[in-house]
């Protein structure tokens, strides 16, 4: 059973990666991305189905898109983009890991992109993904929109 962290902790490191997102943004001159609630339950809800089917993929099981999932929460757009991560256990972590990735660093720095939602689910007794030697116990999704 995922478990989509405390309050405290959850508001905490998905604070922590809206901080680090929203500096990288303005020093490439973007405005600071808003917390949209619709976006938040669209990002937790893939990294709990990633965390608990067992899968690393911006497709659902189900063969859904994120946008298809975006949409499904309600939310109207005209752009939207999406960040995933598995295996880190920290907001700089995984930072680190989508600023080196160009397509991921791409969406950060996407100036046109003006609403997020931030999700990080633990998964203590994860199993390794197919072809991995260990388990990811992290899932992020990060899922940015311009409406």
């Amino acid at each position: 059973m995922a478990m989509i962290a405390s309050p405290a902790l959850a508001g905490g490191v998905e604070d922590q990666v809206l901080a680090a997102v929203n500096k990288a943004r303005a020093g490439a001159g973007c405005s600071a991305l808003t917390v949209n609630a619709k976006l938040v339950k669209a990002a937790k809800g893939h990294a709990k189905a990633m965390a608990e089917q067992n899968f690393f993929s911006h497709s659902s099981k189900n063969g859904a898109k994120f946008s298809s999932r975006i949409k499904a929460q309600g939310y109207s757009y005209s752009k939207v983009a999406e960040n995933i991560g598995a295996g880190q256990s920290s907001a700089a972590g995984i930072m680190e890991s989508w600023m080196g990735s160009k397509g991921h660093r791409k969406n950060i720095l996407d100036c046109a992109l003006r609403e997020t939602g931030i999700a990080m689910v633990y998964q203590p007794d994860d199993k390794p993904l197919k072809g991995q030697s260990y388990a990811m116990k992290y899932y992020w999704v990060e899922v940015f929109a311009a409406p």
